[in-house]
């Protein structure tokens, strides 16, 4: 056999044929048109045969050559739905739009992902284009329905669908479309006569069943939503969306058990991978992760593996106990694909559970800045924040989870529960309120709402409230808690006592109702029960929290040194709980350990994200101690992170004031903290000592008045007055003001300066 060598060919003694293939495939090769419409047909015969992944390389060959190959675009588009790439999907898919503008399917297809993407205004619009190519098109009208419906535009929305029934009466999938914009709307009743219209119009229709259940279950009718649920599995009994809804319905209402049977219907008998995620997401659920993993494992470990299905493994072996398989498994997705979201999040889990919460909200706050617009990520960094106790942190990655989506019923839950926490409980009732609106059955939402409501003392409506999801769940411990502080807002001390005891033999690791034992205790001036309950608690190992609700007891029954050695376990254990820093900071104060204390806030403050309580405490503690430059500099810090900061804002006027170094600038901050807090008496007589000093006495007595109208009995306040009313000329009133600060506390610190001042007043006639 002859190896066969290119540099033994000469051209000159090519055939005549062979020449001609040659010449053939190098213009083949540089011709762009040619070679596109290749990449192409290739990718046709890859989607055929269903390698979609295969075909997106061939199309997407197509576009590089083309860009404005729209034929091209528009299968790419479809082949990124096919794999469940729904973010490429709808970019392709309007790309094509724009470039097929008299294609009708690609601009209904464009405009319905567009709508599912959450973008009503481009979906009207390609909605609208697809009318002018079939003005009599059902679908049209409906897709311009819905997008009408995402803009709120609720009644030109339905003009489109009845537009649509005009074109087809008999169809009843156009009925619940229209019943969909009409709950939108509010308006239950129509909506109701549609989606009941869609049943008679097609009795043997599983679609209709399913949207009569669904609206049934949106408006809290769970017996109607069963039996319109019910009626979709008569009619087809291993309908998968109908198997999916009762088994959703059953986990909603608490029958947890009865869901597995509709969910290893469709596991078992469908084949598509999507229905044995499901089930294994319940197996997860209710604690069975070997079930899980072995459902997991044959879609994880395929050639090409499910979607979804390796960071679900992952998860399986967390919950199983098996962690290094876990991190093992998350690895090798991150090691594929580092932007993995699902990934990056089970890291920042993986990590959060083993404690290691300073890596946890790392390994979040990375996927927060790869994924911003992810409202699980966001989700996820809120919950972060707040269990290391940085509720403002917290509080603004709730809103932003609530600013990407308004319905998370969820954010709302948690932002609710740190209005109350951080004393704005009418806030906290809002919130729970429009969480309520948007997950009416959640049981985390009601008892959220009471929460909020107790904190406000709405006793009437908390109680409404707790007598009702009691009767529901009779075993709940977190409602025997509730009750328990309910029982103690009216007084009922026995009761109380009774409920907290009941919530804690239900879950003997209740923080609410063990603190609620304790408070009954202290209540009562019985320490010793208290302590015993506590002591309990945290003789060996405990948690952060548990520790931390040590310290506060000791703290009320002022055992200092019993309250620091808790407060210092609680940060060993958890070095991030940021209240234990705070009550420790306080603790100092009230001992007048002022170094101690500007450590632990100086601590704390390194730990939060925009730490403006914890760096103000430690400027005041170092403006206590004389070191005003650093003192300055901790003000500064904060008001650059809040502009508006109050406390730092008045006392960095003060001592610019006092340094006469910049008034104008210390006139400003002053104003500031005056406009934000003008009920402050420290504020307002910061800002009139500014006016004194820049020689303004009309403009200084009035806030020194304020000031005393707020605390009338500091001595410094009339001893300011006193001196502005002698800088304007009248002596009679100053004089006055400088008796009345003596006769307050004729030992204060100001006596001798008060005592000069009076010393100099000359005997002039009064100007006032």
């Amino acid at each position: 056999m002859h190896r066969f060598d290119y540099r033994t060919v000469r051209l000159g003694v090519l055939t005549p044929a062979l020449a001609v293939v040659l010449v053939l495939l190098t213009g083949c090769s540089r011709n762009p048109e040619a070679r596109k419409q290749q990449f192409f047909e290739s990718g046709n015969t890859y989607f055929d045969k269903g390698d979609h992944r295969a075909a997106i390389i061939e199309y997407r060959n197509a576009v590089e050559i083309d860009p404005l190959f729209g034929a091209a675009r528009a299968k790419l588009a479809e082949s990124y739905g096919r794999i469940g790439d729904g973010a490429n999907a709808v970019a392709e898919y309007v790309r094509a739009a724009d470039l097929l503008e008299d294609d009708f399917d690609v601009q209904l297809r464009a405009g319905a992902l567009l709508l599912a993407a959450g973008q009503p205004n481009q979906a009207l619009t390609k909605a609208d284009m697809a009318l002018k190519l079939r003005p009599q098109d059902i679908t049209a009208f409906i897709l311009r329905g819905n997008a009408l419906a995402g803009l709120s535009s609720f009644d030109k929305a339905l003009e489109a669908i009845e537009e649509a029934i005009k074109l087809d009466p008999e169809r009843g999938t156009t009925f619940t479309q229209k019943g969909l914009i009409e709950l939108a709307s509010g308006r239950r009743e129509q909506a109701e006569a549609a989606f009941k219209k869609a049943v008679d119009l097609a009795p043997k229709g599983v679609d209709g069943y399913l949207a009569l259940g669904n609206y049934y279950w949106a408006v809290g009718r769970t017996q109607d939503t069963e039996r319109a649920f019910s009626s979709a599995l008569t009619i087809s009994p291993d309908h998968v969306e109908a198997n999916r809804a009762m088994a959703a319905l059953a986990l909603a209402t608490g029958r947890t058990t009865d869901a597995e049977q509709y969910l290893r219907k469709i596991a078992d008998a469908a084949k598509d991978p999507g229905s044995v995620l499901a089930l294994s997401d319940y197996y997860l659920l209710v604690g069975r992760s070997k079930e899980a993993i072995s459902r997991l494992t044959p879609l994880a470990t395929a050639g090409t593996p499910v979607p979804g299905s390796q960071p679900r493994l992952a998860r399986a072996y967390a919950a199983s106990g098996d962690r290094p398989k876990a991190r093992e498994l998350v690895q090798q997705i991150l090691d594929a694909d580092k932007g993995n979201l699902e990934a990056q999040l089970l890291k920042g889990q993986l990590l959060l559970d083993e404690g290691k919460r300073d890596d946890a909200l790392t390994a979040v706050q990375d996927a927060v800045k790869a994924h911003p617009r992810s409202a699980e990520a966001q989700f996820l960094l809120g919950r972060l924040y707040a269990a290391r106790g940085d509720a403002t942190a917290a509080e603004a990655a709730f809103r932003e989870v609530l600013s990407i989506n308004p319905r998370v019923a969820v954010a709302q839950v948690e932002l609710a529960k740190l209005q109350v926490s951080t004393g704005r409980p009418q806030e906290g009732v809002r919130t729970a309120l429009d969480a309520q609106r948007n997950d009416p059955q959640s049981l985390a939402v009601r008892l959220t709402l009471i929460r909020s409501l107790l904190a406000t003392q709405d006793v009437a409506r908390a109680e409404r409230e707790i007598n009702e999801i009691k009767a529901k769940y009779p075993d709940l411990s977190e409602v025997h808690a509730q009750s328990g502080v309910l029982a103690g807002l009216k007084n009922d001390v026995r009761g109380a006592r009774a409920e907290f005891e009941r919530a804690l033999a239900l879950d003997n690791n209740s923080i609410e109702a063990l603190t609620g034992l304790i408070a009954l205790d202290l209540r009562e001036r019985d320490s010793a029960t208290a302590k015993s309950r506590i002591d309990g608690r945290v003789k060996g190992a405990a948690s952060p929290e548990m520790l931390l609700l040590a310290g506060r007891t000791y703290a009320s029954l002022k055992d200092t040194a019993a309250t620091e050695t808790f407060l210092r376990r609680a940060i060993e254990a958890d070095p991030t709980l940021l209240p234990a820093y705070a009550m420790l900071g306080q603790l100092y104060l009230s001992q007048n350990k002022l170094d101690e204390a500007r450590k632990e806030f100086e601590t704390m403050a390194t730990r939060q994200t925009k730490p403006v309580a914890a760096l103000t405490m430690s400027g005041v503690i170092l403006q206590a101690q004389g070191n005003l430059p650093q003192a300055r500099k901790r003000y500064e810090q904060v008001l650059a992170i809040d502009p508006r900061a109050v406390i730092a804002a008045n006392n960095l006027a003060w001592i610019q004031a006092e340094a006469g170094d910049n008034l104008d600038v210390a006139l400003q901050l002053a104003q500031t903290a005056a406009a934000a807090a003008p009920q402050l008496p420290d504020v307002t007589d910061t800002l009139g000592w500014i006016y004194y000093k820049k020689k303004l006495p009309a403009l200084a007595i009035p806030q020194f008045a304020s000031s005393i109208r707020q605390a009338p009995n500091v001595a410094v306040y009339h001893y300011h007055l006193g001196l502005a009313y002698i800088q304007a000329g009248d002596a009679d009133r100053g004089r006055a003001a400088l008796e009345k600060a003596l006769a307050t506390n004729p030992d204060a610190a100001t006596a001798a300066d008060i005592k000069r001042a009076m010393a100099g007043i000359q005997s002039a006639p009064s100007t006032q």
